[in-house]
């Protein structure tokens, strides 16, 4: 199993959806994901987890600059909420063509909330 890499906060608003993207680089270089081997290509998972239950799922969009890119809607931020930040977290799994190329990074939620 390939170690947990720690990535910055997923930003989630409760008014509006959230876009987000993340980039992945190798040796400073982007990873290619419309890249395949023997047919098989990447693939990209979102979790959005509070105290480790699965509250949103989603796959990314990925693309040949190494962006990684999904909408969350409005009513997921609306559900964390309440959430302590240590409880409310994040986890993209990036399945690769090669299994030893895999990667699996996670970080913390953070809620914005806009003040009437």
């Amino acid at each position: 199993m390939q170690p947990i890499i720690t990535v910055p906060p997923l930003n989630l608003w409760t008014t509006q959806d959230a876009r987000q993207s993340w980039r992945y680089l190798e040796a400073e270089s982007p990873v290619d994901f419309t890249q395949t081997v023997d047919g098989a290509g990447y693939t990209a998972e979102l979790l959005v987890l509070r105290a480790r239950t699965v509250e949103y799922r989603a796959r990314l969009e990925l693309d040949a600059d190494g962006f990684l890119s999904a909408t969350i809607p409005a009513q997921v931020g609306q559900s964390m909420r309440s959430c302590k930040r240590i409880d409310a977290a994040y986890q993209i799994t990036i399945t690769a063509p090669l299994p030893d190329l895999n990667v699996v990074w996670q970080g913390p939620v953070i809620v914005q909330e806009i003040a009437a």
